[in-house]
């Protein structure tokens, strides 16, 4: 069975050392679920551009040929990355292409577009984290791609253990932490969802410190807080929401995923959390590699033409 606690992701991502560097300031990323979220890392990552992220049928109107597009797809199949990709090739856009091949391979190798293969070797595309995280920052920014490999030389002795909370979860989770953490948040609700088929949402303070505050009580829902290294304010602020929740009585679990900066809490954050959900998805007799109502809703799209 695939073992996700020893994955050489540092040799993986090294064959894309000599990727092209496309300087642009402009940059729309596309993708869906476990794809798209690469785009919301790199968005906070490499904060000094403008950076948008496409999770749609359609791509922004305002995106021209003055944009850098990138397309990502584990399958090559997904229909609204495909659909958003061949938008940007109509409108002129300069255009790159990332998956493990089908449709948008074809696409690519037809156009001659900028295209990135990777392996097909994972169960499922959120495990392929950090590797197209590693092929966008080859291409974007060397410097970021190289603090990633460095980070990823050692990361099996530095992810956290967090599998001690599985035996706390009774009920459907909300995550709280704050904007330049969002991606984490995005993929633990992710794991949690299709590893564990567990129902999981996400807030992100300080939003979620105004008008939400009104609807806590005593609820049937189980709270996880990602502890970082905030700004102080917002520090002050999950502090508080925790002793809010914990007063009216709710479970509460902090999950400590602190480094020395943000690139390590991104990545370190991300791969610890696999700790939680795989042993979580372990107590309740699940495969966390297998999905039904996915898979049933492409099917059903399918038949849709």
């Amino acid at each position: 069975m695939y073992d996700p606690y020893f994955v050489d992701y540092f040799s993986i991502i090294k064959k894309f050392e000599n990727l092209e560097e496309l300087n642009y300031e402009k940059i729309l990323i596309s993708g869906m679920g476990a794809s798209g979220v690469n785009g919301d890392y790199i968005k906070q990552i490499l904060d000094n551009k403008e950076i948008v992220v496409c999770k749609d049928y359609f791509l922004p109107k305002f995106v021209n040929k003055d944009w850098l597009t990138i397309f990502i797809s584990y399958s090559g199949d997904t229909e609204e990355t495909l659909n958003c990709m061949n938008e940007a090739i109509n409108n002129g856009s300069k255009v790159v292409a990332i998956s493990s091949g089908g449709e948008m391979e074809k696409i690519a190798r037809e156009k001659n577009i900028y295209y990135v293969k990777f392996e097909k070797n994972f169960p499922a595309t959120r495990y392929t984290f950090p590797i197209i995280l590693g092929i966008l920052l080859s291409i974007l920014d060397k410097k970021e791609y190289y603090e990633l490999l460095d980070i990823l030389k050692d990361y099996k002795e530095r992810i956290k253990d967090l599998s001690i909370f599985a035996d706390d979860i009774k009920n459907p989770i909300m995550i709280y932490t704050d904007i330049k953490h969002e991606p984490v948040a995005i993929s633990l609700k992710t794991h949690l969802n299709e590893d564990d088929k567990w129902f999981a949402q996400y807030g992100i303070l300080s939003e979620y410190n105004h008008h939400d505050l009104e609807g806590i009580g005593k609820l049937n829902v189980d709270f996880i807080l990602l502890k970082f290294n905030y700004y102080q304010r917002i520090e002050y602020r999950i502090n508080y929401l925790k002793d809010l929740l914990e007063n009216y009585g709710n479970n509460v679990l902090v999950f400590d995923l602190r480094y020395r900066n943000l690139l390590e809490e991104l990545v370190l954050g991300t791969l610890s959390i696999r700790t939680f959900t795989l042993k979580l998805a372990e107590k309740l007799n699940v495969n966390p590699y297998e999905s039904k109502n996915i898979v049933g809703l492409k099917a059903f799209l399918k038949n849709i033409r």
